[in-house]
């Protein structure tokens, strides 16, 4: 597994929730956020698709299993009140690049966590998981999508 370290800068994301397994939850709050996204024409070469998920499912029941679905804002748009906005703050991330279905992203980050942390001396930080969309599952093959996992991290 190839893992870099990585620092993000602070990002402004607009949201939307959903809650179950994340194999339902994930194709449902993108439905609700992508007419979004077309209404309100913020697409740009620096735009951002991002997943955050927000539990563990071993753990976590799955009615209380939380994702959100999240696209970067453009500097000074003001968006309504369909979509919740927050600010990602700047930190470092182990980060590593999935090609393949969605369905198989659950394996790359049980690596992440049992094979590459240990053996990092890094500690995750109390913050959700993010994925970032690199390609479009409507225009992809499953086979070649790629989606880069981004595990926060503590610092040292």
């Amino acid at each position: 597994m190839n893992v870099k370290i990585e620092r993000l800068p602070t990002l402004r994301i607009a949201t939307v929730r959903a809650y179950g397994p994340y194999e339902k939850s994930g194709p449902e709050a993108w439905q609700m956020l992508t007419p979004w996204i077309a209404r309100n024409s913020i697409l740009s070469a620096k735009t951002m698709f991002l997943g955050f998920c927000h539990d563990d499912p071993i753990i976590t029941s799955a009615g209380r299993i939380r994702y959100d679905a999240a696209v970067t804002l453009p500097e000074g748009f003001i968006p309504d009140d369909f979509v919740h906005t927050r600010e990602i703050a700047s930190c470092e991330y182990a980060v590593t690049i999935h090609k393949g279905p969605y369905v198989t992203l659950s394996h790359v980050w049980a690596s992440l966590f049992w094979d590459w942390l240990p053996a990092s001396s890094r500690r995750p930080a109390d913050a959700p998981l993010m994925e970032q969309y690199l390609s479009d599952p409507y225009l992809d093959s499953e086979e070649d999508l790629v989606t880069r996992l981004y595990l926060p991290l503590t610092t040292i």
